[in-house]
């Protein structure tokens, strides 16, 4: 009778666990399944998303601020800003016809965000006053605010990354992001890798335009590089002696005439005197073969000397140009290009040349040119 029992326990036992194996089956499998999905999908590396053009718009005192930001509406709505006349009433630059100004709120000792307005300048009566305007672009100043995917100032440049990809422009301190003719621009500080400002650009482009028109009244004049496009770098920049051309001032700039354009390297020989301050430039060199699909980060070294010993001076340069940024900020190379003086006193390059110099590694230093190039036979007419 026992043996009965334990014979009729056992099979009850078994059959509890067949009939649990197929509730399992039934209702747990959808379970796992979906959980191992989720799972996948957390795993998955996603990238961001594609910018659009809701991405550079941004809010500020629960207003939507975007390229038709109407400015007037703003200063009807918010006034000036507390201490916008003492600021000598947001003044940036300007001309007779045009002013470009800021709007800084709450005040403009500590603001949390600047805007940028460009206003055609009008007479009313006895008085000069802002006719009409647009935003040129705004920026953020503080962590207070943050852009359409949540990035503000002090956030890592590895939140940047992972919020907006890979940018169109890379300097080492900025990074350009652009999507139909609007840009935002992350600057961040190289030493703490800390976002330190946020620009959101509108009507850039057409600001420039605009205001460079009324600058320069003669179409033919010279360039002056102490004016965009051009930014001058000082620490790269002599003033020289030579030949056929006596002292001058040799100019290196980073070029970057549009903002969807690389940022390049360009050279000049400008007039070593204030009696030709009209006209300062008296030569363009030609381009500087660094610049060949490449976005340069600085002027690294610039060297005057006879390589050819042709009598002639000859001017060596090395550029850092940018191969792309990390967490940590731009990764760079050098790169070298030469400037050989010709007999009737201008400058010619030799892009073979330059070429063999990049890809032998002979482009890390002025010595390693200047050695590597001796060797050649080179003869410039």
């Amino acid at each position: 009778m026992r043996k009965l029992i334990v014979i009729f326990i056992i099979i009850f036992w078994l059959a509890a666990c067949s009939s649990a194996v197929v509730k399992t089956d039934n209702h747990e499998a959808p379970t796992q399944a979906k959980s191992r999905q989720e799972i996948a999908e957390n795993i998955a590396p996603v990238g961001p998303k594609p910018l659009q053009e809701e991405d550079f718009e941004i809010s500020y005192r629960l207003h939507k601020i975007d390229k038709k930001t109407d400015i007037k509406e703003l200063i009807h709505k918010w006034g000036y800003g507390e201490g916008y006349d003492s600021s000598n009433k947001g003044y940036i630059s300007g001309n007779g016809t045009y002013r470009r100004w800021n709007l800084s709120y709450p005040n403009y000792e500590d603001p949390e965000i600047r805007f940028v307005v460009l206003s055609k300048i009008e007479l009313e009566g006895e008085e000069l006053v802002d006719g009409e305007s647009y935003l040129v672009g705004v920026s953020l100043e503080n962590s207070k605010l943050k852009t359409k995917r949540g990035l503000k100032t002090g956030d890592t440049l590895g939140k940047v990354l992972q919020l907006y990809g890979q940018p169109s422009i890379i300097t080492n301190g900025s990074l350009l992001y652009s999507k139909n003719g609007l840009h935002l621009r992350v600057q961040w500080d190289t030493k703490t890798e800390k976002v330190n400002n946020i620009f959101i650009e509108y009507n850039m482009e057409k600001s420039i335009k605009q205001q460079r028109s009324a600058d320069y009244v003669d179409e033919d004049a010279q360039p002056d590089p102490d004016l965009e496009p051009y930014t001058i770098q000082k620490e790269q920049s002599f003033i020289t002696t030579l030949n056929g051309w006596g002292k001058v001032k040799f100019i290196s700039t980073l070029k970057d005439e549009d903002t969807n354009d690389l940022i390049q390297a360009k050279f000049f020989l400008e007039v070593n005197s204030q009696k030709y301050a009209d006209n300062k430039i008296l030569y363009e060199f030609p381009e500087f073969y660094g610049n060949n699909g490449r976005m340069i980060d600085r002027i690294k070294a610039v060297s005057f000397k006879d390589l050819n010993q042709d009598g002639r001076t000859d001017i060596v340069i090395i550029a850092d140009y940018i191969t792309g940024i990390n967490a940590h900020g731009v990764e760079t190379l050098p790169v070298a290009g030469i400037y050989f003086q010709k007999k009737d006193n201008t400058y010619t390059t030799l892009p073979e040349l330059d070429k063999n110099i990049n890809q032998t590694g002979h482009n890390r230093t002025l010595q390693n040119i200047i050695q590597y190039v001796s060797k050649q036979r080179i003869n410039v007419e």
